[in-house]
């Protein structure tokens, strides 16, 4: 559609306006063939969209030694790991939100846990919407959208979700652990895949792309697995893997020097469980049973993926199928004295992102450009051939699937609010939301203040090195420069110039 804008701007006046018409569609025809994502014979491709709730880079295709992810590690093979890929809210229901939409936190108005975008932007279409109003079977199986009793979105998909609500209990398979609520933070427990969600998850998958393939359709499969989010419970085989005494130094737990109180929270997330102190810190017994818990939740989550993998490969379905696999939101694990999300900081804010779209997609690179999760959007609809039905706020990322080493804007921003209460629940008023901008040396955030309109405690930190920065450096006349510049572009956006 761009050499159609063009035409038309480049058109002479005297032209009479039905030859202009008739190039037009001569255009759009030749245009909307130019694809190389589609098949032969006018076969679209179909999406398999895999979503990993909590999931930071900790895979082996990331560079992470200790983990056991053979099955993700073998998809990355198939297409672009990207290395540098960040979230626009580091929690649950702003980031889907966003991502699902193609809008960013403010532009949609969803930043906490209470807000449905279609209260706010009723006529939005999302991501999975645009397939099936493109003749697409979109199905939902597990967390995609925010995992809440009311928060699905029934007009995305052709067929009803399943296991789309979160029920804490059903998370525990130990008869001590299922009262009703958060219980104990880790489980391990002698059973079979399927006795926990995301083995369930995986079963209904496979059953899915069973049928479909039987009924020659094209799809959208959202699979969201549920690990490695607390409560962190996986059978013990997975636990097995490890041994627990590899997860006992943390490293990078202080705070970074200089960084202001508001930026940090309490890790109210993690002190529901009846295992954890509501105050204080946690004994290294349990911080090491915790990181040894999210560890093996990913490999079982890893396991999962590699089933539907299988499936999709012993079904003739890979070549025609581009695959997504996405993390939600980053996650601390009791570095810089947090545990969870819910921060402006590096480790909650960057994702894992691979891609794998045959025929356009460089098998088994790896792109350090800087994306953000609201460019999957386009990406995927461009692959496809799917013209938006409004404006998004991403942008396609098919260049760099092609040449991951190409030139980019390389820049992403998010988001996150204070108090923590209002930024989870809603149950108080946002006094701060703080906007942060990464660029390819720098992170930076700013607090704007709602009561007086108007930013602070500024954040500066670099990121040369690691991804955990030890001191801020906003405010230090060596780096007045850095921090003006970045400073702007955090204004910029928080008044919605993207």
């Amino acid at each position: 559609m761009m050499y159609v804008r063009r035409f038309i701007k480049e058109c002479p006046k005297k032209v009479s306006s039905w030859v202009s018409l008739i190039c037009l569609l001569i255009i759009s025809i030749v245009c909307s063939n130019c694809n190389p994502a589609v098949s032969a014979g006018d076969k679209k491709v179909n999406v398999l969209f895999i979503a990993v709730d909590d999931l930071r880079p900790v895979l082996g295709c990331y560079g992470d030694s200790l983990v056991i992810t053979p099955n993700i590690d073998r998809l990355s093979k198939q297409g672009v790991v990207f290395s540098r890929a960040y979230t626009q809210a580091p929690s649950c229901a702003p980031s889907r939100t966003s991502m699902l939409t193609g809008l960013r936190p403010d532009e949609v108005k969803v930043t906490n846990h209470a807000t449905h975008f279609r209260d706010t932007r009723p006529d939005v279409v999302t991501l999975p919407q645009i397939f099936k109003l493109s003749n697409y079977e979109t199905m939902s199986i597990g967390k995609i959208f925010h995992f809440a009793k009311g928060y699905n979105d029934t007009a995305s998909w052709t067929r009803p979700e399943l296991y789309e609500t979160g029920i804490k209990m059903e998370q525990y398979v130990l008869p001590e652990n299922r009262a009703g609520g958060k219980a104990a933070s880790t489980e391990s427990a002698e059973v079979h895949d399927t006795a926990y969600w995301d083995g369930k998850i995986t079963k209904e998958a496979i059953r899915f792309l069973s049928e479909i393939k039987d009924q020659d359709k094209n799809f959208f499969l959202g699979v969201g697995f549920l690990k490695p989010h607390l409560p962190f419970s996986a059978p013990k085989k997975y636990w097995d893997l490890y041994d627990g005494d590899e997860f006992q130094f943390i490293q990078n737990r202080e705070r970074p020097e200089n960084a202001p109180e508001i930026a940090f929270h309490n890790s109210q997330e993690l002190r529901g469980y009846t295992d954890i102190p509501n105050t204080g810190p946690l004994s290294v017994e349990k911080e090491t049973q915790l990181r040894h818990a999210y560890y093996a939740c990913v490999s079982y989550v890893d396991a999962q993926v590699g089933k539907v993998l299988n499936a999709l490969d012993e079904l003739g379905l890979r070549e025609n199928t581009i695959i997504v696999l996405w993390g939600d939101h980053g996650y601390h694990l009791g570095e810089q004295d947090l545990w969870c999300k819910s921060t402006n900081f590096e480790i909650a804010a960057r994702v894992p992102v691979i891609i794998s779209a045959p025929g356009v997609s460089t098998s088994g690179a790896t792109c350090d450009a800087i994306i953000e999760s609201v460019d999957l959007y386009p990406t995927l609809i461009d692959l496809c051939g799917i013209l938006p039905s409004g404006n998004l706020s991403g942008v396609s990322l098919k260049p760099l699937l092609m040449d991951p080493a190409g030139e980019w804007k390389n820049i992403a921003f998010n988001q996150f609010a204070r108090p923590y209460e209002a930024a989870i629940g809603g149950r108080q008023p946002v006094s701060h939301m703080g906007y942060s901008v990464r660029t390819d040396a720098w992170r930076y955030t700013a607090w704007y203040n709602v009561t007086i309109s108007s930013f602070e405690y500024p954040e500066l930190y670099s990121m040369q090195g690691s991804v955990i920065p030890s001191e801020n450096v906003a405010g230090i006349p060596e780096y007045v420069d850095t921090e003006a510049r970045l400073h702007h572009l955090v204004q910029e956006y928080q008044a919605g110039k993207y």
